[in-house]
Formats: C-alpha cells, sequence, structure tokens
C-alpha cells in the first residue's frame, strides 16, 4: 500500500481535512499504529493513549480534527476503513481458477459447473450441484442431493449433510457441520429410541457460518437461516430452528429445536435458548443469559430465566446489599431474643 490520502478520500467517495498529500502504507489498530498508518476512531474515548498516525477517518467531530493532520470524515468510520481494508487485501487473498483436483471424488450423478473449484480429497455424493464460482476447499464432503449457490466459499473440513441447499455468496469456516441429525428421541420401554431426522437444511444468501459450528437437520421439513444472518465460532443449532434474516448469533450459542427467531435478532455470547419459543424481531439476547419463553420485538433482556435488563441490574444490585441485610436481620434476631 502507498496512497495519498486524498487518494483513499478519493475511493472511498469521502471528503478529507487537512494534508491530502501525505502517504499512507499501511492500515493499523489504535495500538500499532504509527505516521505511516491510516486508523478509524468511532468516539474520541477510544483514544486511550497518544497516537500519531498518518491519517484517521472519523466523523465530523471538530476535537478529532484538531488532534490529528489528515482527517477523512465519514458517517461510518468503521465501514469506511472495511472497505479500504477490503480494497488492500484483495491481492493477498487467494485466487482460485476454475479446477477439480484428481483426488477428489465426484458423482457420475453430481453437477459441477465449470466456474467452480474443488480442492483436493473433496467428496461430491450423488445429485449434489455446486453452481458458478463456488470454491469448495480441501477435505470437504458434500452430501447427496445438497446445493451449493454461486460464489460461496467452503474453508477445508468442512461437512455438508443430504439434502442442504446453501445460497449465493456464504461463508462456511473450517469444521462446521450443516445437516448433521437432530437430537430427537421418544422414551419407550425404559430405552430412548432415535426418532428418524428425515428433513434438511435451507441456508439463504450471504450466510456466513464460523469454525465448528453445527445446524442438525429438520425431523421433517427444514431448519432455515435467513438471509444476511453471521453466526460465530462452536455455535449450535437445533432441529427445526428458523432463524430470520440479518440476525447475529455469536459465539457458543445454543438454540434449542423448533424455536423461531425473527429478523435482525442479535443473540450474545454462551445465551442459551429453550425450545419452542419465539424471539420477535429487533431483540437483544445479553451474554449467558437463558431464555425460556418467548420474546416481545425490540427489547434487550438479560440474566436467567431473561428478563428486561434494567429490571436485571436492579436485581443484581440489591444482591450486593444481602449481606448486610443478612446481618441487620441477624442482629435484629438476637436483640429480640
Amino acid at each position: 500500500m502507498n496512497l495519498k490520502v486524498s487518494d483513499i478520500a478519493n475511493f472511498l467517495n469521502l471528503t478529507y481535512v487537512g494534508n491530502g498529500e501525505k502517504i499512507i502504507k499501511k492500515l493499523s489498530s489504535l495500538d500499532s499504529c504509527d505516521s505511516d498508518s491510516i486508523v478509524f476512531i468511532e468516539k474520541i474515548e477510544n483514544i486511550k493513549n497518544e497516537i500519531k498516525p498518518g491519517c484517521v477517518i472519523s466523523k465530523n467531530d471538530e476535537r478529532i480534527i484538531r488532534m490529528f493532520d489528515s482527517v477523512i470524515l465519514s458517517d461510518n468510520p468503521k465501514l469506511s476503513f472495511s472497505k479500504l481494508l477490503a480494497f488492500v487485501e484483495k491481492d493477498n487473498q487467494m485466487k482460485y481458477a476454475p479446477h477439480v483436483s484428481e483426488s477428489s471424488h465426484i458423482s457420475g450423478s453430481a453437477k459441477i459447473s465449470p466456474t467452480a473449484f474443488i480442492g483436493n480429497f473433496v467428496t461430491v455424493e450423488d445429485g449434489a450441484e455446486i453452481m458458478d464460482d463456488a470454491v469448495i476447499e480441501s477435505g470437504c464432503y458434500i452430501g447427496k442431493n445438497s446445493r451449493i449457490g454461486e460464489r460461496t466459499r467452503i474453508y477445508p473440513g468442512v461437512v455438508i449433510r443430504e439434502n442442504v441447499s446453501i445460497g449465493r455468496g456464504c461463508i462456511i469456516h473450517s469444521n462446521s457441520v450443516i445437516g448433521s441429525d437432530g437430537f430427537g428421541y421418544v422414551f419407550d420401554q425404559g430405552k430412548h429410541i432415535k426418532v428418524p431426522q428425515a428433513g434438511g437444511v435451507i441456508i439463504g444468501d450471504d450466510v456466513e457460518i464460523g469454525a465448528s459450528v453445527a445446524i442438525d437437520r429438520a425431523t421433517i421439513d427444514f431448519t432455515v437461516i435467513g438471509n444476511g444472518t453471521k453466526i460465530d465460532n462452536l455455535v449450535h443449532i437445533a432441529h427445526n430452528v428458523k432463524i430470520g434474516s440479518n440476525c447475529l448469533i455469536l459465539a457458543q450459542v445454543g438454540i434449542s429445536g423448533s424455536t423461531v427467531i425473527e429478523d435482525g435478532v442479535i443473540i450474545a455470547g454462551q445465551a442459551g435458548l429453550s425450545d419452542h419459543i419465539r424471539i420477535k424481531a429487533g431483540t437483544i439476547v445479553m451474554p449467558q443469559s437463558g431464555v425460556i419463553g418467548n420474546l416481545e420485538g425490540n427489547r434487550v433482556v438479560f440474566g436467567t430465566p431473561a428478563r428486561d435488563r434494567g429490571e436485571f441490574m436492579r436485581i443484581q444490585a440489591a444482591m450486593t446489599k444481602l449481606p448486610e441485610m443478612y446481618k441487620y436481620f441477624m442482629k435484629k434476631i438476637k436483640n429480640e431474643g
């Protein structure tokens, strides 16, 4: 990277204040920046120490403008920085020309686009379809009658079981399993009898699935992940769950069977959701919360059982006073005795 501040601003379709001739050689974090760096600042409070980057992308804040020689003005500094990062890093990304590795096993009834990339030791079963510009990296398994959409990229070691449909422009990271059997059993005569898991999974367009995620197939019908939803590492989504569009599911979340999550929901790390409940649109579930019932939309909930965040914080504040209250009542009981 060797760009003038003015060139960067033009690429981002933004205006700048200060020295437009300054040469920027790298993108950096606030902690590692120097005079050759460009960084982004969303709030002045994020500046913990004295820093001297070559350029800053920030909102139109006079305090920030006075602090630095070159400032590119953006309503969304993080988004602008991300666009620049994508532009700079595109030359470092591996390029995938159309290719099918000789070490892969492709069923005679599978359909592989002539523009797709199939890496080493990939298995593609009967009736599977790999669409235009899809990338299937080494060691992946694509099950019977599954479909991988256009421009979708699947990293090494992913298992896509049978009857799974994955949309366009998706990213699936290593060691995830899509379409594993749902956890369904019926107790009879002292034994847990397995319920056949005969359904499938539908993943929409522009979905990203992190590493070591398990998404179970439906018992009947489909487990569904909506367009634009992003799923972090180590998440479990049980059978017949339906997740809407543009949701964020963070690391180590567990979602039990047949739960419905509407559009735009955020579920923070290590939260757990019970089965057969509905989380309405716009809800935020805070970390480590336990959701055992339906939630109305556009709420922020916390705790176990999950409740309004404000109520949860008041309860926590009251609990800190319990030792003092205990001492008071024990003393009162003793004196009255």
